[in-house]
């Protein structure tokens, strides 16, 4: 129960890496709200969570629109009665190499990834002031350090997720607020099918990953989900602006 007592909005958290984070939330105590675009998926995870003994229900989101940002996180407020814990984990992949790449496909990036971010801490923070302080998770990618070919312009999106959670974490520390971020690596999800495609399908990247990955072979969300919790837990309360890999050896 290393979360009992939290108030924890998830967005994002329907499928894959959101929705183990979801499950362990709940299972560490923690009361939670899972927003996502995919409704349907969302309430099956917090049905799931609520059928196991977990507290949490679904609300629709569409992390582009920013009064549908500002809306969720104040009825989640309302309806947890406060909000010390955001984790923001909607994401977008699309892969291109860049004379190919149209604006449209890097303006959505952008949207999903970097705007969403900001919509969500922005109409969170003053949540979390008003509950004394917290922990803000945002997601990232192993990709926003690194960059690669023909990913050019996701590395530019995560990157910005990196840039803006250690200011955030600068501008909110008085408030006993702490912004990290998680930067998974190859996890296997259905979320890197445009990358496993442009490497020349499953068998390709297989052998990519042998070669890459010290530990030769991808993550599961379940390896993944354990860092969100350990960061939203009182035990990293003098960890802030952090970017923490999950990645099997791949940044060294």
């Amino acid at each position: 129960m290393r979360l009992s007592g939290k108030r924890a909005l998830l967005i994002g958290a329907a499928t894959g890496i959101g929705r183990s984070t979801a499950q362990d939330f709940a299972r560490e105590g923690a009361r939670i709200v899972i927003a996502d675009i995919y409704f349907a998926e969302a309430e099956r995870t917090a049905a799931s969570i609520r059928a196991n003994g977990g507290q949490a229900h679904a609300v629709a989101c569409d992390v582009c629109d920013e009064q549908s940002v500002q809306r969720v996180v104040e009825d989640a407020e309302k309806s947890l009665g406060g909000l010390d814990t955001l984790v923001f984990l909607a994401g977008l992949q699309r892969i291109g190499h860049i004379e190919a790449f149209d604006s449209q496909t890097w303006d959505a990036l952008f949207h999903v990834n970097v705007r969403g971010t900001f919509f969500a801490i922005k109409y969170a923070s003053p949540a979390l002031k008003r509950a004394g302080g917290g922990s803000i998770i945002t997601t990232s990618s192993l990709a926003g350090l690194r960059g690669a070919a023909g990913m050019t312009a996701y590395a530019a999106a995560k990157g910005a997720v990196i840039a803006f959670t250690v200011a955030m974490a600068q501008e909110l520390a008085p408030f006993h607020i702490r912004v990290n971020s998680v930067l998974p690596g190859w996890i296997d999800t259905p979320f890197n099918a445009p990358s496993i495609e442009l490497m020349g399908g499953v068998a390709a990247h297989a052998e990519v990953i042998k070669r890459v990955v010290p530990l030769g072979r991808q993550g599961t969300p379940e390896e993944v989900s354990p860092i969100y919790v350990f960061l939203a837990s009182e035990e990293a309360r003098y960890i802030t602006a952090k970017s923490m890999m999950v990645d099997g050896g791949m940044a060294h």
